[in-house]
């Protein structure tokens, strides 16, 4: 489990001198510098903390001179108002790559600017892992949960138990068939349909798809009907021998997909769809002499090469589910059940296709 976030410990630190000299007219609180080092943390942390406490109207500050005490301060009981700041969790596989750091960005921007306190607890992508971290936040102060689910469409018992109890819950990315839960994602299905068409348009015919299995993953299965749609819906023909159904973490990943390439000559683009795939691919194509996009067009879900691009000695496109927008609309929807209406609600998001 993650300790508190830094800005939110900072804040509670400059909010214990406020109380302490509210009385005192225009106060000098600690620098940006002065904190960061004192938490032995970043001067974005500490610009964090001092800019919620701008927003509150309890500090001001002077350009060159430093951060004051706001004679608002002196009206206020700082410490017992801070108490009902509620604490709310990211429940997430991992933090590793750049789709699920973007959520977790988007999530921290609303969170910030509605005073939620956000804790982020990693699963490793295990069943288990993920009814402990749920106990773990239910039986704190938690008042509400962002769940990015395990890739088993079986769902938990303690997932189960939250959606009986009403317990304000968002899943995002992926939804768990059979439980009324608010859900925040990429429309799945539309964001393939509308890929393959447009690699139709550009005159691909024979575009293949590869995935893990998609009986086990919501947005997987979702993606796969969207292909095979788009294919029938134009076409009027699926070939089932394009689509190949294998992880990229398998032992034998690359041995099948020789094979695949093998039965599929005439194979012109390629749809891949999470992180990882494009990390195995792009090399080994390159390995064996075929070259993106001149051989074989790259369309990958997820920009998982987005850092270095501009590296790159060949361009794949991107399917771009806007991860950071999928944060953010994830914590309006848990603020929504926490204060206005907790009704769960579902809301599906565009992707976009850069070129």
């Amino acid at each position: 489990m993650s300790s508190e976030p830094l800005y939110i410990s900072m804040r509670k630190y400059l909010l214990e001198i406020i109380e302490r000299n509210k009385n005192t007219p225009d106060f000098k609180l600690p620098s940006e510098n002065q904190l960061a080092l004192r938490f032995n943390a970043s001067r974005i942390s500490a610009k964090n903390a001092i800019l919620t406490l701008e927003k509150d109207g309890l500090v001001y500050r002077k350009q060159g001179k430093g951060t004051f005490i706001a004679s608002k301060a002196s009206e206020l009981e700082l410490l017992n108002k801070e108490k009902q700041n509620p604490m709310i969790y990211f429940i997430v596989p991992g933090v590793g790559g750049n789709f699920i750091s973007k959520i977790q960005e988007g999530i921290q921007s609303f969170a910030f600017e509605h005073h939620l306190y956000l804790g982020i607890l990693v699963t490793g992508g295990n069943p288990q892992t993920e009814e402990e971290m749920i106990r773990v936040a239910t039986q704190g102060n938690c008042k509400g949960l962002i769940i990015y689910p395990t890739d088993n469409n079986v769902y938990n018992k303690e997932i189960l138990k939250l959606s009986l109890n009403n317990f304000p819950v968002v899943l995002v990315d992926r939804y768990l068939t059979g439980l009324d839960l608010s859900y925040v994602a990429c429309d799945h299905f539309t964001a393939a349909y509308n890929s393959t068409k447009y690699l139709l348009s550009r005159g691909h015919t024979h575009i293949g798809f590869i995935s893990q299995d998609p009986q086990l993953v919501s947005s997987v299965q979702d993606r796969s009907r969207g292909y095979q749609s788009a294919l029938l819906d134009v076409t009027g023909n699926f070939d089932s021998k394009l689509q190949l159904i294998c992880d990229h973490t398998a032992p034998d990943f690359f041995s099948s997909f020789s094979k695949y390439l093998e039965a599929n000559p005439n194979l012109s683009a390629l749809i891949t769809t999470s992180a990882g795939y494009g990390m195995k691919l792009a090399p080994y194509l390159q390995h064996i002499g075929l070259q993106i996009p001149k051989d074989l067009t790259l369309m990958l879900f997820d920009n998982e090469f987005e850092n270095y691009l501009h590296l790159l000695s060949f361009k794949p496109l991107i399917i771009d589910q806007n991860p950071f927008e999928i944060g953010r609309k994830a914590g309006e929807l848990l603020y929504r059940l926490l204060y206005k209406n907790p009704k769960p609600k579902k809301i599906l998001l565009p992707e976009t296709i850069i070129e």
